[in-house]
């Protein structure tokens, strides 16, 4: 998980200079489609199936649409709209979403733990943004629409692919619904964009390659393997060490400094996952005691 937090995290300052190369949409869509072939030849080294089962197969639309399309689509179009604050807190209340909808459709309990760390890592990272979210940039509702859909798209996907439980073929589904949703964002691309073209220099092809290839086919691959192993509701609580992590990134690449709300926001982004952690430990360390007290009950 933390080779995913970093990979997610680092995107942010190298975004933040590759769009001064590439129009946002194109830009997404280069790095989803470069990163699913990325997984396709990594599947043709291994010697592994390239497509996926039928029954998965007819996933790969969908699944592109939600994790690609609309999660990248959004997710880049969002602060155009709305200040870098307000698009910061929407976008990353995936976790509250992902929560809600493990417990709707994967039967995953909220406890008071996992409730109070949600509630931490949320005020955090409105802390986080409180600075930039002051600064001019208005409140467009669709712009709040837009971040608040890239959360639920990413939230939704990653439910729907922790109850598909693709095993062997879970490298490949993410490869093609990759190459699907980047080739959708491409066309989307072409609609609103055609006037505006990319910058190729050596600066651009290297965030672009670390992009697609750390950022989203790496980060993309873990992610989804680890929801086939961890309940998903506490794994996406870690998902809030992201902006503390792009902060830091941001700190060394563009000289910013952490202000005292900023500091405060980190503090309780930590102390969410310090209780998630401790949770997740107090319960794996003692497994007899609970067996034991079940044996019984059932005994009774």
């Amino acid at each position: 998980m933390l080779v995913v937090i970093v990979s997610m995290a680092i995107c942010y300052p190298l975004i933040k200079v590759g769009l001064a190369f590439a129009p946002p949409l194109h830009f997404a869509a280069l790095r989803t489609i470069l990163g699913g072939l990325t997984l396709v030849l990594v599947l043709v080294i291994r010697r592994k199936r390239l497509w996926p089962r039928a029954s998965l197969a007819r996933w790969i639309l969908p699944l592109g649409v939600l994790a690609t399309t609309l999660t990248f689509g959004t997710m880049f179009a969002g602060p155009a709209y709305i200040g870098a604050g307000l698009a910061a807190v929407l976008g990353n209340t995936q976790p509250l979403i992902i929560i809600v909808l493990a417990a709707l459709f994967l039967g995953e309990r909220i406890s008071l733990s996992k409730a109070a760390a949600l509630l931490f890592g949320l005020a955090g990272v409105s802390l986080l943004a409180l600075p930039a979210w002051r600064q001019p940039g208005g409140s467009d509702l669709f712009g709040i629409v837009l971040a608040l859909g890239s959360a639920f798209s990413a939230a939704v996907a990653s439910v729907i692919m922790k109850r598909l439980r693709p095993g062997e073929d879970l490298m490949s589904l993410i490869a093609w619904q990759l190459v699907v949703g980047g080739g959708l964002l491409f066309a989307v691309s072409l609609s609103f964009e055609v006037s505006q073209g990319i910058v190729w220099t050596g600066t651009f092809v290297g965030i672009l390659l670390i992009l697609a290839l750390a950022g989203t086919a790496l980060s993309t691959w873990l992610w989804f393997w680890l929801l086939q192993r961890a309940e998903a509701g506490r794994l996406s609580l870690y998902l809030f060490l992201v902006p503390v992590l792009g902060l830091f990134a941001a700190m060394a690449s563009f000289d910013e400094r952490l202000g005292a709300l900023q500091a405060g926001g980190v503090a309780l982004i930590l102390l969410a996952v310090m209780r998630a952690m401790f949770k997740v430990r107090t319960e794996s360390a003692a497994p007899f005691p609970a067996r034991a007290t079940q044996a019984v009950r059932r005994m009774q």
